[in-house]
């Protein structure tokens, strides 16, 4: 696997790949991450996508943590 970088525009939900790359567009797999600017996001949706996000919780019952040294043991 190698990695590219390039900067596109995505439409509803179709990321543009560019002519550059068209190597791409009949790829079997590939893996993608998106890298959105902070200050795009929160100005389109007023930061209710992160705040939706905050409010995704679960309470664990009974949650027993392992000490330093269970964590450390091999």
């Amino acid at each position: 696997m190698y990695a590219i970088e390039f900067e596109t525009h995505i439409d509803n939900g179709v990321v543009l790949i560019p002519e550059q790359y068209k190597s791409l567009k009949n790829s079997k797999k590939a893996r993608i991450i998106v890298m959105v600017d902070d200050s795009e996001t929160v100005e389109e949706d007023g930061g209710a996508v992160f705040a939706q996000f905050l409010q995704q919780h679960k309470k664990v019952a009974n949650l027993i943590l392992p000490d330093r040294d269970e964590l450390h043991e091999r």
